[in-house]
């Protein structure tokens, strides 16, 4: 090839490389500027709440829909807030509470399943719903880093954080649907007449035969995390409860065990409801067998509350950081 030419394709590229990335960096500070004042939404929205907020709470609630749906924390304390957020596991909830300051007294109750705590399959890919603040946020980007779920192109193109997001931050910037003000994370789920019928219908087929384990492995990554938090909350003035949310029927009990054991060496409080409708199931406490309706959260939410007042003894000797939430 011609020495011209290849000189010619060699600018070409490098002045296409140069306009891309000038051009990706406008179109991340724009989307900045415009995500920086969304406060609604699961997908961007009430992660901003969070961060704006975070250090104003003394209680706040981490984990799935299984922590979002069923506990309202402005009963348990003034200062309450529910961080659950649909389809999240360990890791994404577990970064958050690393970006807690340090040293401010708080009470922190992390929703765990157990079997996802045992799923050794589990590779901490919820943490892309972080993503978003990859390039803005140390914590963040570390934490995505280390679980290696970061995308190589993202380190030089900082507008692929938004991938996944624009139109949901568009929509919330232009018409929020809520006064982020007055919410406190919780979003009861208010069961229809027919969602009921339609429950029962499916309560009334044969149930799935189940196969439980009886060995099991704490997954690395749910392991790594548990002693982390562990560690990050003693230091910095922050009390750890893990707890696990009622199912309408639980025919395996050995992984409730196993966890159980599992944070018991750590002296971690943890709180099984996994049964806590046994002797009481009616099916207007429930949206399906894994999540409860608006009535079912009010009388869990009782018992979280009640928990709290029972065990406020036992608990500060596992932590002596614990914030009295019984006022």
């Amino acid at each position: 090839m011609n020495p011209a030419n290849v000189t010619y394709i060699a600018k070409t590229f490098l002045m296409t490389l140069i306009i891309s990335f000038l051009i990706d960096k406008l179109i991340f500070v724009t989307l900045n500027k415009i995500s920086d004042k969304v406060y609604t939404g699961q997908k961007v929205g009430k992660l901003n709440q969070y961060l704006l907020q975070k250090d104003d709470f003394d209680f706040i609630v981490f984990g799935s829909s299984r922590a979002n749906h069923n506990i309202d924390p402005k009963k348990i304390s003034n200062k309450g807030f529910n961080m659950g957020i649909d389809g999240q596991k360990l890791a994404y909830s577990g970064t958050l509470i690393k970006l807690l300051q340090n040293k401010k007294e708080q009470t922190l109750l992390l929703h765990i399943d157990p079997e996802n705590a045992f799923n050794e399959a589990y590779l901490g890919n919820d943490i892309k719903a972080l993503l978003i603040k990859y390039n803005r946020n140390n914590i963040v980007k570390t934490e995505i880093d280390n679980l290696k779920q970061n995308n190589i192109l993202q380190k030089y193109y900082w507008s692929l954080s938004y991938n996944g997001s624009v139109i949901a931050i568009l929509k919330n910037y232009f018409k929020p649907n809520y006064d982020y003000r007055s919410y406190f994370g919780y979003d009861p789920i208010h069961v229809s007449e027919t969602q009921r019928e339609i429950f029962q219908n499916i309560l009334q087929k044969n149930d799935t035969v189940i196969n439980c384990k009886y060995e099991f492995k704490l997954n690395k990554i749910y392991k790594d995390y548990i002693d982390e938090l562990n560690t990050f909350c003693k230091v910095n003035n922050k009390h750890l409860i893990i707890f696990t949310s009622p199912k309408f029927s639980d025919k395996c009990k050995n992984d409730n065990k196993a966890l159980s054991q599992v944070l018991d060496t750590r002296n971690i409080p943890y709180f099984d409801l996994t049964d806590f409708f046994n002797n009481d199931n009616a099916v207007e406490y429930w949206k399906d067998k894994e999540h409860l309706s608006s009535k079912g959260a009010e009388l869990f939410t009782e018992k979280i509350k009640g928990l709290f007042h029972e065990n406020y003894a036992l608990l500060r000797t596992k932590n002596t950081y614990l914030k009295d939430l019984r006022q």
